[in-house]
């Protein structure tokens, strides 16, 4: 266990290095303001033009609920990109994951401290990004008082989720361990599924009847919800555009489904990540690159 923790720290260390070290603290400050502000400053945009187009029949509180579920997603794609695109970076760029491997430490820890590093990354930026929301919008600090947040639940529904974000981000990792370095672009398109059908930006009540379905097999449909629930408190009665097949689930319903797809998926990840670890070494994935 001693060693497990060290290989963790280290690599969480490693991880964060590397992804702070091409710019001076300032810049680095800055980059991590713009680049998910950007993304939400786009949908407000939206949100607007769509209230504008129909005369204000947009309800105002469709705007904390696409901001808030956005900057809560950003740590989905934060984290699985994360861990894919750490197994291309080690073996492709600096070509040392040949070297971790036949290392003393723990392969599977090593990455799991790796994802660490993008779960503080994550983190960092979607307080940020809520942050400027509620510096700009009069609507966000009425739903996100600070009075208004349970953070027990909130707690509880990010302690859960990060475990669930580790778990897809080493399918991903593992998958991309036999893909070429264009394997990391499995990531952004897997993200960008579950951006639809996790109701994130929209209740997933608007999709067809069996696509809802689909959303509602996916862990991170439950996280969004329990953790817009835990920051905004539940969708009010008179919204009925935010209601969903999720409505009359109280937040315990949520954290329990959320923690058995979670342990289902953590369970595969571990099957699928030790599978794909030994076909990469039997083939000499572990070492192929691109030669660029």
């Amino acid at each position: 266990m001693r060693e497990h923790l060290r290989t963790l720290r280290l690599a969480a260390w490693l991880g964060w290095q590397l992804e702070t070290n091409w710019a001076s603290p300032w810049l680095f400050a800055v980059y991590m303001v713009i680049k998910p502000v950007t993304g939400s400053l786009m949908l407000v945009c939206m949100f607007y033009a769509a209230r504008y187009a129909t005369n204000g029949r947009v309800p105002a509180e469709f705007l904390p609920y696409l901001y808030v579920s956005n900057a809560c997603f950003g740590l989905v794609g934060t984290v699985t990109f994360g861990l894919s695109y750490a197994v291309v970076t080690d073996r492709e760029r600096y070509r040392m994951l040949k070297y971790v491997y036949l290392s003393p430490v723990n392969f599977q820890t090593y990455f799991a401290g790796r994802g660490l590093a993008r779960v503080a990354e994550g983190v960092v930026g979607g307080v940020l990004n809520i942050a400027v929301g509620l510096a700009l919008f009069a609507d966000m600090r009425r739903s996100l008082g600070g009075a208004g947040v349970d953070w027990p639940w909130l707690l509880v529904f990010l302690a859960v989720g990060v475990a669930m974000l580790w778990a897809a981000g080493m399918i991903l990792a593992g998958a991309c361990l036999n893909l070429s370095r264009n394997g990391m672009f499995l990531s952004e398109g897997i993200s960008g599924v579950v951006y639809l059908l996790s109701g994130v930006v929209f209740p997933i009540a608007v999709l067809p009847v069996w696509v809802q379905w689909i959303g509602l097999g996916l862990p991170t449909t439950y996280w969004l919800e329990g953790m817009r629930r835990a920051l905004m408190g539940p969708v009010p009665a008179n919204v009925s555009a935010l209601h969903g097949p999720l409505e009359a689930w109280t937040n315990a319903d949520l954290a329990l489904m959320l923690l058995a797809t979670t342990a289902a998926l953590v369970a595969f990840a571990l099957w699928f990540w030790k599978w794909n670890e030994r076909r990469a070494w039997q083939l000499g994935r572990l070492e192929e690159n691109a030669g660029v």
